[in-house]
Protein backbone atom coordinates (compact mmCIF):
# COMPACT_ATOMS: atom_id res chain seq x y z
CA UNK A 1 0.00 0.00 0.00
CA UNK A 2 2.68 1.93 0.60
CA UNK A 3 3.51 2.69 -2.90
CA UNK A 4 0.34 4.28 -3.44
CA UNK A 5 1.85 7.21 -1.54
CA UNK A 6 4.12 8.33 -4.60
CA UNK A 7 5.21 11.73 -3.91
CA UNK A 8 4.36 12.27 -7.21
CA UNK A 9 0.47 11.83 -6.47
CA UNK A 10 -1.86 14.41 -7.88
CA UNK A 11 -3.83 16.89 -5.23
CA UNK A 12 -6.96 15.07 -3.75
CA UNK A 13 -8.96 17.73 -5.09
CA UNK A 14 -8.32 16.57 -8.96
CA UNK A 15 -9.03 12.78 -7.56
CA UNK A 16 -11.92 12.84 -5.26
CA UNK A 17 -14.85 14.85 -7.34
CA UNK A 18 -14.68 12.00 -9.77
CA UNK A 19 -15.38 9.33 -7.35
CA UNK A 20 -18.64 11.50 -6.10
CA UNK A 21 -19.77 12.33 -9.35
CA UNK A 22 -19.34 9.04 -10.44
CA UNK A 23 -20.91 7.98 -7.05
CA UNK A 24 -23.86 9.74 -7.47
CA UNK A 25 -24.53 9.24 -11.09
CA UNK A 26 -24.57 5.29 -10.04
CA UNK A 27 -27.34 5.92 -7.73
CA UNK A 28 -29.36 7.42 -10.36
CA UNK A 29 -28.37 4.36 -12.77
CA UNK A 30 -30.05 1.89 -10.11
CA UNK A 31 -33.49 3.85 -10.34
CA UNK A 32 -33.86 4.22 -13.85
CA UNK A 33 -33.10 0.73 -13.54
CA UNK A 34 -35.92 0.17 -10.97
CA UNK A 35 -38.64 2.47 -12.53
CA UNK A 36 -37.92 1.49 -16.17
CA UNK A 37 -37.55 -2.70 -16.02
CA UNK A 38 -39.39 -2.31 -19.81
CA UNK A 39 -35.71 -0.76 -20.96
CA UNK A 40 -34.16 -4.10 -20.34
CA UNK A 41 -36.73 -6.40 -21.80
CA UNK A 42 -37.02 -5.17 -25.22
CA UNK A 43 -34.67 -4.90 -27.88
CA UNK A 44 -31.27 -3.87 -27.17
CA UNK A 45 -31.73 -1.02 -29.51
CA UNK A 46 -34.31 1.28 -27.34
CA UNK A 47 -34.14 4.81 -25.87
CA UNK A 48 -34.42 3.59 -22.37
CA UNK A 49 -31.62 1.27 -22.56
CA UNK A 50 -29.38 3.75 -24.99
CA UNK A 51 -29.84 6.57 -22.17
CA UNK A 52 -29.43 3.98 -19.00
CA UNK A 53 -26.07 2.57 -20.52
CA UNK A 54 -24.46 5.64 -21.89
CA UNK A 55 -25.09 7.28 -18.41
CA UNK A 56 -23.88 4.19 -16.74
CA UNK A 57 -20.34 3.92 -19.30
CA UNK A 58 -19.33 7.66 -18.93
CA UNK A 59 -21.13 8.84 -15.97
CA UNK A 60 -20.16 6.19 -13.59
CA UNK A 61 -17.54 3.96 -14.78
CA UNK A 62 -15.28 6.38 -17.09
CA UNK A 63 -15.58 8.80 -14.57
CA UNK A 64 -14.64 6.98 -11.24
CA UNK A 65 -11.99 5.40 -13.95
CA UNK A 66 -10.64 8.92 -14.64
CA UNK A 67 -10.31 9.82 -11.30
CA UNK A 68 -8.52 7.13 -10.07
CA UNK A 69 -6.41 6.96 -13.04
CA UNK A 70 -5.05 9.88 -11.72
CA UNK A 71 -3.72 8.79 -8.40
CA UNK A 72 -2.61 5.55 -10.46
CA UNK A 73 -0.57 6.33 -13.03
CA UNK A 74 2.49 7.75 -11.03
CA UNK A 75 2.28 4.79 -9.24
CA UNK A 76 2.43 2.87 -12.29
CA UNK A 77 4.73 4.95 -14.59
CA UNK A 78 6.59 6.98 -11.45
CA UNK A 79 6.12 10.17 -12.88
CA UNK A 80 3.91 13.09 -12.23
CA UNK A 81 0.72 13.53 -13.81
CA UNK A 82 1.66 16.14 -16.62
CA UNK A 83 -1.34 18.24 -16.01
CA UNK A 84 -4.02 18.78 -12.57
CA UNK A 85 -5.58 21.28 -14.80
CA UNK A 86 -6.19 19.31 -17.78
CA UNK A 87 -7.65 16.45 -15.34
CA UNK A 88 -10.27 18.96 -14.20
CA UNK A 89 -11.51 20.26 -17.47
CA UNK A 90 -11.86 16.62 -18.63
CA UNK A 91 -13.76 16.25 -15.03
CA UNK A 92 -16.57 19.02 -16.08
CA UNK A 93 -16.49 18.12 -19.74
CA UNK A 94 -17.10 14.63 -19.18
CA UNK A 95 -19.29 15.09 -16.59
CA UNK A 96 -21.91 17.56 -18.62
CA UNK A 97 -21.25 15.20 -21.83
CA UNK A 98 -22.63 12.60 -20.34
CA UNK A 99 -25.86 13.84 -18.96
CA UNK A 100 -26.32 15.74 -22.34
CA UNK A 101 -25.93 12.33 -24.13
CA UNK A 102 -28.15 10.34 -21.55
CA UNK A 103 -31.09 13.31 -21.69
CA UNK A 104 -31.09 13.13 -25.52
CA UNK A 105 -31.18 9.32 -25.73
CA UNK A 106 -33.59 9.50 -23.28
CA UNK A 107 -35.95 11.44 -25.30
CA UNK A 108 -34.86 9.42 -28.54
CA UNK A 109 -33.89 13.19 -30.10
CA UNK A 110 -30.59 12.79 -32.15
CA UNK A 111 -30.19 16.47 -32.80
CA UNK A 112 -28.13 19.51 -31.45
CA UNK A 113 -28.36 18.28 -27.90
CA UNK A 114 -26.68 14.96 -28.67
CA UNK A 115 -24.27 16.38 -30.79
CA UNK A 116 -23.38 19.06 -28.04
CA UNK A 117 -22.92 15.62 -25.83
CA UNK A 118 -20.84 13.78 -27.85
CA UNK A 119 -18.40 17.02 -28.90
CA UNK A 120 -17.80 17.54 -24.92
CA UNK A 121 -17.40 14.39 -24.30
CA UNK A 122 -14.33 14.30 -27.00
CA UNK A 123 -12.79 17.14 -25.82
CA UNK A 124 -12.78 15.63 -22.27
CA UNK A 125 -11.34 12.30 -23.63
CA UNK A 126 -9.17 14.10 -26.14
CA UNK A 127 -7.60 16.36 -22.86
CA UNK A 128 -7.43 12.83 -20.49
CA UNK A 129 -5.42 11.13 -23.58
CA UNK A 130 -2.98 14.22 -23.92
CA UNK A 131 -2.67 14.06 -20.53
CA UNK A 132 -1.92 10.17 -20.55
CA UNK A 133 0.59 10.26 -23.48
CA UNK A 134 2.80 12.74 -22.07
CA UNK A 135 2.67 11.81 -18.55
CA UNK A 136 3.54 7.97 -20.40
CA UNK A 137 6.60 9.52 -22.78
CA UNK A 138 8.39 11.33 -19.10
CA UNK A 139 8.42 8.16 -17.49
CA UNK A 140 11.31 6.10 -17.62
CA UNK A 141 9.06 2.96 -16.71
CA UNK A 142 8.80 0.74 -19.73
CA UNK A 143 6.80 -2.10 -18.31
CA UNK A 144 3.30 -3.96 -19.91
CA UNK A 145 1.13 -2.16 -17.64
CA UNK A 146 1.87 1.62 -18.97
CA UNK A 147 1.36 -0.48 -22.52
CA UNK A 148 -1.81 -1.51 -21.82
CA UNK A 149 -3.09 1.86 -20.08
CA UNK A 150 -1.72 4.06 -23.28
CA UNK A 151 -3.69 1.68 -25.75
CA UNK A 152 -6.17 1.66 -23.93
CA UNK A 153 -6.92 5.30 -24.03
CA UNK A 154 -6.27 5.52 -27.35
CA UNK A 155 -9.06 3.04 -27.92
CA UNK A 156 -10.99 5.23 -25.61
CA UNK A 157 -10.51 8.06 -28.17
CA UNK A 158 -11.24 5.81 -31.16
CA UNK A 159 -14.67 5.07 -29.59
CA UNK A 160 -16.07 8.23 -28.49
CA UNK A 161 -15.21 9.42 -32.02
CA UNK A 162 -17.16 6.41 -33.63
CA UNK A 163 -20.31 7.26 -31.58
CA UNK A 164 -20.07 10.83 -32.34
CA UNK A 165 -20.14 9.42 -35.97
CA UNK A 166 -22.97 7.29 -35.40
CA UNK A 167 -25.12 9.65 -34.18
CA UNK A 168 -24.53 11.82 -36.98
CA UNK A 169 -25.09 8.79 -39.20
CA UNK A 170 -28.47 8.15 -37.75
CA UNK A 171 -29.92 11.63 -37.93
CA UNK A 172 -27.74 12.78 -41.41
CA UNK A 173 -27.01 8.83 -42.84
CA UNK A 174 -23.65 8.85 -45.11
CA UNK A 175 -22.66 5.47 -43.94
CA UNK A 176 -23.77 2.35 -45.98
CA UNK A 177 -24.32 -0.29 -43.20
CA UNK A 178 -26.26 -1.07 -40.73
CA UNK A 179 -26.82 1.02 -37.54
CA UNK A 180 -26.98 -2.02 -35.52
CA UNK A 181 -23.57 -3.15 -36.86
CA UNK A 182 -22.23 -0.06 -36.36
CA UNK A 183 -23.09 0.27 -32.85
CA UNK A 184 -21.81 -3.44 -32.02
CA UNK A 185 -18.20 -1.85 -33.97
CA UNK A 186 -18.77 0.93 -31.35
CA UNK A 187 -19.60 -1.03 -28.19
CA UNK A 188 -17.15 -3.91 -28.14
CA UNK A 189 -14.03 -0.56 -28.97
CA UNK A 190 -15.39 0.67 -26.13
CA UNK A 191 -15.67 -2.57 -23.85
CA UNK A 192 -12.33 -4.68 -24.95
CA UNK A 193 -10.46 -1.52 -26.14
CA UNK A 194 -10.86 0.49 -23.42
CA UNK A 195 -12.67 -1.02 -20.37
CA UNK A 196 -10.89 -4.29 -20.73
CA UNK A 197 -7.53 -3.02 -21.62
CA UNK A 198 -7.88 -0.59 -18.86
CA UNK A 199 -8.60 -3.04 -16.16
CA UNK A 200 -5.78 -5.26 -17.24
CA UNK A 201 -3.27 -2.66 -17.22
CA UNK A 202 -4.28 -1.53 -13.67
CA UNK A 203 -5.00 -4.24 -11.67
CA UNK A 204 -2.19 -6.62 -13.17
CA UNK A 205 0.01 -4.30 -10.81
CA UNK A 206 -2.27 -2.98 -8.04
CA UNK A 207 -3.73 -6.67 -7.34
CA UNK A 208 -0.43 -8.18 -6.68
CA UNK A 209 0.56 -5.45 -4.80
CA UNK A 210 -2.57 -5.68 -2.85
CA UNK A 211 -2.23 -9.57 -2.07
CA UNK A 212 1.64 -9.09 -1.95
CA UNK A 213 2.39 -11.79 -4.88
CA UNK A 214 6.04 -11.98 -5.81
CA UNK A 215 7.71 -13.87 -8.95
CA UNK A 216 4.38 -13.33 -11.35
CA UNK A 217 4.63 -14.80 -14.85
CA UNK A 218 4.37 -11.46 -16.79
CA UNK A 219 4.79 -13.01 -20.45
CA UNK A 220 0.91 -13.98 -20.17
CA UNK A 221 0.28 -10.16 -20.16
CA UNK A 222 2.35 -9.54 -23.06
CA UNK A 223 0.37 -12.35 -24.50
CA UNK A 224 -3.19 -11.09 -23.75
CA UNK A 225 -2.10 -7.58 -24.86
CA UNK A 226 -1.50 -8.83 -28.60
CA UNK A 227 -4.25 -11.47 -28.86
CA UNK A 228 -6.78 -8.85 -27.51
CA UNK A 229 -5.49 -5.81 -29.52
CA UNK A 230 -5.18 -8.07 -32.87
CA UNK A 231 -8.61 -9.74 -32.43
CA UNK A 232 -9.89 -6.29 -31.92
CA UNK A 233 -8.78 -4.68 -34.56
CA UNK A 234 -9.12 -7.62 -36.89
CA UNK A 235 -13.23 -7.44 -35.11
CA UNK A 236 -13.44 -4.06 -35.90
CA UNK A 237 -12.57 -4.31 -39.62
CA UNK A 238 -14.43 -7.35 -39.89
CA UNK A 239 -17.81 -5.46 -38.49
CA UNK A 240 -17.53 -3.05 -40.67
CA UNK A 241 -17.06 -4.82 -44.09
CA UNK A 242 -19.54 -7.41 -42.50
CA UNK A 243 -16.96 -10.41 -42.91
CA UNK A 244 -18.29 -12.94 -40.27
CA UNK A 245 -15.48 -15.23 -40.19
CA UNK A 246 -13.20 -12.65 -39.19
CA UNK A 247 -15.56 -11.82 -36.33
CA UNK A 248 -15.31 -15.17 -35.16
CA UNK A 249 -11.65 -15.25 -35.54
CA UNK A 250 -11.51 -12.03 -33.37
CA UNK A 251 -13.70 -13.33 -30.80
CA UNK A 252 -11.66 -16.22 -30.13
CA UNK A 253 -8.47 -14.41 -30.07
CA UNK A 254 -9.96 -11.80 -27.82
CA UNK A 255 -11.24 -14.67 -25.41
CA UNK A 256 -8.01 -16.18 -25.18
CA UNK A 257 -6.46 -12.69 -24.26
CA UNK A 258 -8.30 -12.10 -21.22
CA UNK A 259 -8.11 -15.96 -20.29
CA UNK A 260 -4.15 -15.46 -20.36
CA UNK A 261 -4.87 -12.09 -18.44
CA UNK A 262 -7.37 -14.19 -15.93
CA UNK A 263 -4.67 -16.90 -15.58
CA UNK A 264 -2.18 -14.10 -14.34
CA UNK A 265 -4.58 -13.13 -11.94
CA UNK A 266 -5.43 -16.59 -10.86
CA UNK A 267 -1.60 -16.94 -10.30
CA UNK A 268 -0.80 -13.99 -8.30
CA UNK A 269 -3.58 -15.47 -5.85
CA UNK A 270 -2.12 -18.44 -5.62
CA UNK A 271 1.14 -17.30 -4.85
CA UNK A 272 0.12 -14.39 -2.24
CA UNK A 273 1.54 -13.97 0.82
CA UNK A 274 -1.33 -11.83 2.33
CA UNK A 275 -3.94 -15.24 2.49
CA UNK A 276 -6.94 -13.19 3.96
CA UNK A 277 -8.80 -10.92 1.73
CA UNK A 278 -10.84 -7.50 2.69
CA UNK A 279 -13.97 -6.53 1.71
CA UNK A 280 -12.41 -4.55 -1.21
CA UNK A 281 -10.84 -7.80 -2.52
CA UNK A 282 -13.55 -10.51 -1.85
CA UNK A 283 -15.89 -7.90 -4.18
CA UNK A 284 -13.12 -7.14 -7.25
CA UNK A 285 -12.98 -11.31 -6.72
CA UNK A 286 -16.63 -11.67 -6.94
CA UNK A 287 -16.14 -9.12 -10.32
CA UNK A 288 -13.45 -12.01 -11.98
CA UNK A 289 -16.14 -14.95 -11.32
CA UNK A 290 -18.77 -12.93 -13.04
CA UNK A 291 -16.72 -12.16 -16.36
CA UNK A 292 -17.25 -15.85 -17.26
CA UNK A 293 -20.72 -15.73 -18.21
CA UNK A 294 -20.01 -12.46 -20.74
CA UNK A 295 -16.70 -14.56 -22.16
CA UNK A 296 -19.60 -17.69 -22.31
CA UNK A 297 -22.21 -15.84 -23.96
CA UNK A 298 -20.10 -14.21 -26.71
CA UNK A 299 -18.78 -17.61 -27.80
CA UNK A 300 -22.34 -18.54 -28.20
CA UNK A 301 -23.45 -15.99 -30.18
CA UNK A 302 -20.31 -16.59 -32.69
CA UNK A 303 -20.95 -20.52 -32.50
CA UNK A 304 -25.03 -20.25 -32.86
CA UNK A 305 -25.42 -22.60 -30.01
CA UNK A 306 -29.12 -24.21 -31.00
CA UNK A 307 -30.50 -24.44 -27.57
CA UNK A 308 -29.82 -20.55 -27.00
CA UNK A 309 -31.52 -19.20 -30.06
CA UNK A 310 -34.74 -18.72 -29.24
CA UNK A 311 -32.97 -16.28 -25.77
CA UNK A 312 -30.62 -14.39 -28.40
CA UNK A 313 -31.98 -11.01 -27.71
CA UNK A 314 -32.76 -11.04 -23.94
CA UNK A 315 -29.29 -12.97 -23.32
CA UNK A 316 -27.98 -9.84 -25.55
CA UNK A 317 -29.11 -7.48 -22.68
CA UNK A 318 -27.52 -9.62 -20.30
CA UNK A 319 -24.64 -9.80 -22.11
CA UNK A 320 -23.65 -5.78 -21.98
CA UNK A 321 -25.51 -5.84 -18.36
CA UNK A 322 -23.04 -8.19 -17.13
CA UNK A 323 -20.07 -6.53 -18.50
CA UNK A 324 -20.86 -3.08 -17.49
CA UNK A 325 -22.83 -3.95 -13.83
CA UNK A 326 -21.81 -7.37 -13.07
CA UNK A 327 -17.99 -6.72 -13.65
CA UNK A 328 -16.86 -3.58 -14.48
CA UNK A 329 -19.35 -1.96 -11.74
CA UNK A 330 -17.98 -4.63 -9.41
CA UNK A 331 -14.75 -4.21 -10.16
CA UNK A 332 -14.36 0.02 -9.26
CA UNK A 333 -16.70 -0.60 -6.07
CA UNK A 334 -14.08 -3.26 -4.93
CA UNK A 335 -11.27 -1.54 -5.77
CA UNK A 336 -12.97 1.84 -4.42
CA UNK A 337 -11.86 0.68 -0.85
CA UNK A 338 -8.47 -0.33 -1.56
CA UNK A 339 -7.73 3.66 -3.32
CA UNK A 340 -9.96 6.00 -2.25
CA UNK A 341 -9.28 5.28 1.60
CA UNK A 342 -5.62 6.19 1.10
CA UNK A 343 -5.64 8.56 -1.09
CA UNK A 344 -7.89 10.64 1.49
CA UNK A 345 -5.76 9.11 4.85
CA UNK A 346 -2.66 10.45 2.83
CA UNK A 347 -4.30 13.77 2.34
CA UNK A 348 -5.20 14.06 6.31
CA UNK A 349 -2.25 12.56 7.60
CA UNK A 350 0.67 13.08 5.56
CA UNK A 351 2.49 15.44 8.64
CA UNK A 352 2.17 13.22 11.12
CA UNK A 353 3.38 9.70 9.28
CA UNK A 354 5.95 8.09 11.78
CA UNK A 355 5.57 10.67 14.33
CA UNK A 356 2.02 9.45 16.82
CA UNK A 357 0.22 6.31 16.40
CA UNK A 358 -2.67 6.57 13.43
CA UNK A 359 -5.44 5.16 12.19
CA UNK A 360 -5.49 2.60 9.17
CA UNK A 361 -6.65 3.08 5.58
CA UNK A 362 -9.53 0.70 6.22
CA UNK A 363 -10.22 2.11 9.62
CA UNK A 364 -11.94 5.44 7.01
CA UNK A 365 -14.58 3.26 6.26
CA UNK A 366 -17.72 1.31 7.62
CA UNK A 367 -16.35 -2.68 7.11
CA UNK A 368 -20.11 -4.04 8.24
CA UNK A 369 -22.04 -1.52 5.69
CA UNK A 370 -19.07 -2.61 3.06
CA UNK A 371 -19.78 -6.28 3.82
CA UNK A 372 -23.97 -5.80 3.71
CA UNK A 373 -23.55 -3.52 0.38
CA UNK A 374 -21.48 -6.88 -1.21
CA UNK A 375 -23.93 -8.99 -0.70
CA UNK A 376 -27.02 -6.86 -1.73
CA UNK A 377 -25.01 -6.14 -4.93
CA UNK A 378 -24.49 -10.20 -5.24
CA UNK A 379 -28.31 -10.35 -4.95
CA UNK A 380 -29.41 -7.55 -6.59
CA UNK A 381 -27.19 -8.17 -9.87
CA UNK A 382 -28.66 -11.46 -9.95
CA UNK A 383 -31.89 -10.92 -9.82
CA UNK A 384 -31.54 -8.44 -12.66
CA UNK A 385 -29.75 -10.75 -14.71
CA UNK A 386 -32.60 -13.56 -14.23
CA UNK A 387 -34.93 -10.75 -14.68
CA UNK A 388 -33.09 -9.86 -18.17
CA UNK A 389 -32.99 -13.24 -19.59
CA UNK A 390 -36.44 -14.50 -18.91
CA UNK A 391 -38.27 -10.84 -20.06
CA UNK A 392 -39.70 -10.54 -16.75
CA UNK A 393 -39.90 -7.19 -15.59
CA UNK A 394 -40.61 -7.30 -11.87
CA UNK A 395 -37.39 -9.09 -11.70
CA UNK A 396 -35.72 -6.37 -12.90
CA UNK A 397 -37.27 -4.10 -10.84
CA UNK A 398 -36.61 -6.12 -7.87
CA UNK A 399 -33.09 -6.49 -9.12
CA UNK A 400 -32.93 -2.69 -9.49
CA UNK A 401 -34.20 -1.92 -5.78
CA UNK A 402 -31.88 -4.37 -4.36
CA UNK A 403 -29.00 -2.53 -6.20
CA UNK A 404 -30.08 0.89 -5.02
CA UNK A 405 -30.03 -0.03 -1.69
CA UNK A 406 -26.29 -1.64 -2.08
CA UNK A 407 -25.59 1.89 -4.16
CA UNK A 408 -26.55 3.87 -1.22
CA UNK A 409 -24.38 2.19 0.89
CA UNK A 410 -21.29 2.31 -1.06
CA UNK A 411 -22.47 6.00 -1.13
CA UNK A 412 -22.41 6.21 2.28
CA UNK A 413 -19.26 4.83 2.62
CA UNK A 414 -17.49 7.12 -0.51
CA UNK A 415 -18.73 9.95 1.66
CA UNK A 416 -17.51 8.62 5.38
CA UNK A 417 -14.08 8.48 3.63
CA UNK A 418 -13.68 11.88 2.06
CA UNK A 419 -14.96 13.73 4.98
CA UNK A 420 -12.89 11.82 7.66
CA UNK A 421 -12.07 13.92 10.49
CA UNK A 422 -8.03 12.94 11.73
CA UNK A 423 -8.22 10.13 14.43
CA UNK A 424 -5.13 10.31 16.55
CA UNK A 425 -4.51 8.29 19.85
Amino acid sequence: MNQLASQNAPSSKVVVPHFVFGGFTWLAVSLLILFNPVAFTQHFFNPLLLSITHLLALGWITMVIFGALYQLIPVIMEVKLYSERFALFSFVLLGLGAVLIAYSFWQFSFHTMLFIGGSLVVVAVVFFVINVLITAYSSKKKNIERIFIITAAIWLLFTVLAGLTLAINYAFPFIGISHLELLKLHAHAGIVGWFIQLIIGVSSKLLPMFMVSHNLNTKKLTYAYFLINIGLILGVVSLFILWKYGVIISVVMVVLGIFSYLSFIFEAYKKRVKKRLDIGMKQSALSFIVLVIPLFLILSFIFNFKLLNNLTLPLSVAYGSTIFIGFVSSLIMGQTYKTLPFIIWLKVYRGRIGKVKLPLPKDLYAEKVAVAQLWLFATGFLLLLIGISSTTNYLVSSGGMVLFLSIALYNYNVLKIIFHKPKIK
